[in-house]
């Protein structure tokens, strides 16, 4: 049985990672795991989703991801539904997750992201919540902040957006002392949280992690979640926001200049990189429900009043919490024999005929098929940690022209690419090597003895 939530390099990779702390008990300093920087600095900065991940798939195999995996989208899900069901009531909560459902389609797969979530809805509901009231997000979410800092990136997504909540604070504020107090009570609460997601294995560095890894335009030009959103890659993107322009000319409903600018941010981001279309899914309704519930008329008003208290015990959080529990409980159980079969990051073939030869040596791999080696105890050229690997040394990975250059300088043994890989043709026609094995996902070079040149 194969399952699209496990298609992706980076659980193989963060299993493994997960791993090697646990036998460890540290967080790696250095290029562990890897044949080309095997001493690159590198933190793990996102160790505790792959020692969540390690111990899942160490108890409970495939099955016990896959669960988590729907239990994180449903308590996302689960806690954005009870927070819009405040102001738009149960239709409108209903409404707007299956909405936002059709934005976490797309990235639907096994890495620290679904982690992040659920924590993304709290965050953002509570300085919504704050904005309406006039005050500002409680200090007890802050170690929610060192939470999401040690499970994804995506933290410094929280703590922009404390900082745009806060300038929409100061610009709205009706007097000039006003918005000096505001200013000032603001500010104290985003270095809090900056100083809350600090604590990490990275420290004041890990801060910069996310920018830095945006700047590298041709390390994550490859992945395929880096890709701009299009109709072909990402089409409920397009329907979220033809739905979005029909009930803007439908209703009229206005945002305030600064919630505009902050939806007009998570549009751009989504297009930019498919992979942030799920922030796109679950921010926008919590920025958005107070304008759409002054825009609705009368008589929808009065249909949520009716269905409101039908419909309140479902949305309660307690039943949500409950049913998402023995979801999680009843699906890792279900899916306990689970088998993760080859995909476009798993080459198990390939692999499988490779180790049958006996040692095979250094490779040269195709980026995609790092997670897979490290997980089946080969260590990879390069794999999904291009933070690590940087620049300039990716860039140089895919050149072609460099090819025979990387194969004497590392002294490649054996190579595996895609069969649509520019370099499996270059490696067809190169003296000293030939195809070893080929398959619809891998194709396999060794390099030849000597006394057979």
């Amino acid at each position: 049985m194969r399952s699209r939530v496990l298609t992706t390099q980076d659980l193989y990779l963060h299993i493994s990672v997960g791993q090697w702390i646990l036998a460890h008990h540290s967080v790696p300093d250095h290029g562990i795991l890897s044949a080309s920087m095997p001493d690159a600095p590198w933190i793990a900065h996102e160790w505790l989703s792959s020692v969540s991940f390690a111990l899942i798939y160490d108890y409970l195999g495939w099955g016990g991801i896959v669960a988590c995996a729907a239990l994180l989208v449903g308590l996302a899900l689960g806690l954005l539904t009870a927070e819009i069901s405040r102001t738009l009531g149960p239709l409108g909560a209903i409404g707007c997750a299956v909405l936002s459902w059709g934005l976490c389609v797309p990235h639907l797969v096994a890495r620290p992201h679904l982690a992040a979530l659920p924590l993304l809805v709290i965050w953002i509901a509570a300085h919504v919540r704050a904005r309406h009231d006039g005050s500002i997000p409680p200090y007890y979410l802050l170690p929610l902040m060192t939470l999401w800092a040690n499970l994804h990136g995506s933290f410094m997504f929280g703590l922009v957006f404390t900082g745009l909540f806060a300038a929409e604070a100061v610009f709205e504020s009706p007097t000039a002392e006003r918005a000096r107090v505001t200013a000032v009570r603001w500010s104290l609460y985003l270095g809090a949280g900056l100083a809350a997601a600090a604590i990490t294995p990275q420290g004041v560095r890990g801060l910069l992690f996310p920018f830095q890894l945006l700047a590298m335009n041709s390390a994550t030009a490859e992945m395929f979640e880096w890709a701009p959103s299009s109709l072909e890659n990402n089409a409920p993107l397009l329907l979220w926001c033809l739905l979005l322009l029909f009930a803007a000319l439908q209703s009229g409903f206005r945002l305030p200049l600064c919630r505009s600018l902050m939806l007009l941010l998570l549009l751009y981001m989504a297009f930019a990189h498919r992979r942030h279309t799920e922030l796109l899914g679950l921010a926008a309704p919590l920025l958005l429900q107070y304008a759409i519930a002054d825009a609705l008329p009368p008589a929808a008003r009065s249909l949520t009043a009716q269905w409101g208290a039908l419909a309140a015990p479902g949305i309660d959080r307690s039943l949500i919490v409950a049913s998402l529990l023995i979801a999680g409980v009843v699906g890792s159980l279900g899916c306990s024999h689970l088998v993760h079969g080859p995909d476009r990051f798993t080459p198990t073939a390939a692999l499988d005929a490779v180790i049958a030869r006996g040692n095979p040596g250094p490779v040269l791999n195709e980026q995609n098929f790092g997670g897979y080696l490290i997980f089946r105890g080969m260590m990879p050229f390069i794999d999904g940690r291009v933070d690590m690997y940087g620049e300039e040394f990716v860039r140089r990975y895919l050149a072609v022209d460099r090819l025979t250059s990387l194969l004497a300088q590392y002294h490649i043994a054996w190579t595996i690419f895609y069969p649509g890989n520019p370099r499996t043709t270059v490696m067809d026609n190169l003296a000293g090597w030939r195809r070893f094995y080929s398959d619809d996902s891998a194709v396999v070079h060794i390099r030849q003895p000597m006394a057979s040149q």
